[in-house]
């Protein structure tokens, strides 16, 4: 992340021995690189409006936060489009112009150039890009959740560490082992559950998963502050699935084992690979996940509820912020009672 440190430099002098002058204050970048001389970003609360191509205006909100010295961060938030609200972890300030981009997703990247108490520009998502508008109403909210990067055994690539401002509450955490095919929305559902009050680990994506691997997230979740070492979970997608599932059918996974196990878009069960789901289903707790509502989720989806044989599991299917309510309901179930 881009570092700032100001320091602002005065000089007195007197003039004629009658007036008293001041050299020009200069804010001086620690570590700016390129960007020596840069202004610093306007921080504050910001209010306005992402254009939607063809459709009504979004409102949105921008959190630009100067948190302690050298550090800045900022928030999307956009409350009728969840799935476009983040908050980044790296921003970068040259010529009035702000640019930063979604943790784990590049191709999702917000880009504003400062002008007073305005900020204007674009959210570019992949292909297509929002015209935003934003105007400073305020001091900044405070922060719901904040995400670093960290090095893990697993899968070459950084991993995400999406953790609740608030730590003084020991809370649900998760890892989250993406595949390929579901890693673009893996960066949503993070921001998602990170808002509702859960850490989440996102893993980089692959299509094998290890036992060392699982053992090394879980060990790491539980040494996070903030997490309930009793409520660390594991989510699975695609492939990684069933690999997860045949682990965990195994007395000894070489680590923690999970509190409850979440997989992802899992390819319809075969006749074999059913009794490792019904293992599965009796010694953890486990919610299917599907991001579809056709014809063949649906078998795929039945198929899956058949294999774990055990009517305290969940299957879920459907799309967007529904989808998002329902898993955080399911997870809701797993905090006891107050």
């Amino acid at each position: 992340m881009r570092v700032f440190a100001y320091i602002t430099c005065c000089r007195a002098s007197a003039l004629l021995g009658l007036l008293a002058g001041l050299t020009a204050c200069q804010a001086q970048p620690e570590a700016a690189g390129s960007q020596t001389g840069a202004p610093h970003p306007s921080t504050g609360h910001f209010a306005g409006t992402l254009e939607v191509p063809g459709q009504p205006a979004l409102r949105a909100v921008l959190e630009v936060r100067h948190p302690r010295p050298g550090h800045y961060d900022a928030e999307l938030v956009v409350a009728n489009a969840p799935s476009l609200s983040f908050v980044a972890d790296t921003l970068a300030f040259e010529r009035n112009t702000l640019h930063f981009s979604r943790p784990g997703r590049p191709g999702e990247q917000l880009t504003l150039t400062q002008q007073g108490d305005f900020w204007r520009g674009k959210l570019a998502v992949d292909s297509v890009s929002y015209p935003t508008l934003l105007l400073r109403r305020g001091p900044a909210e405070p922060a719901v959740y904040r995400v670093r990067r960290d090095e893990i055994a697993g899968p070459s690539g950084q991993a995400l560490l999406f953790s609740p401002a608030d730590e003084t509450l020991p809370g649900i955490a998760m890892a989250v082992f993406p595949t390929s095919d579901t890693a673009p929305n893996s960066p949503s559902w993070a921001d998602a559950l990170a808002r509702e009050g859960y850490t989440v680990l996102l893993l980089p994506a692959a299509d094998t998963l290890a036992p060392t691997h699982v053992a090394a997230a879980l060990t790491y979740l539980h040494r996070t502050p903030g997490v309930d070492t009793a409520r660390v979970g594991a989510w699975a997608a695609g492939t990684r699935a069933p690999l997860l599932a045949a682990m965990l059918a195994e007395p000894n996974l070489g680590g923690p084992r999970p509190a409850f196990v979440i997989v992802q878009g899992v390819p319809l069960p075969s006749a074999a690979s059913r009794p490792v789901w019904r293992t599965l289903a009796r010694t953890e707790r486990v919610l299917g996940l599907y991001e579809a509502t056709d014809a063949q989720t649906v078998r795929t989806a039945n198929g899956l509820r058949t294999a774990l044989a055990n009517p305290q599991a969940r299957v879920l299917r459907g799309q967007g912020s529904g989808l998002v309510e329902a898993v955080v309901g399911w997870l809701r179930e797993l905090q006891p009672p107050r």
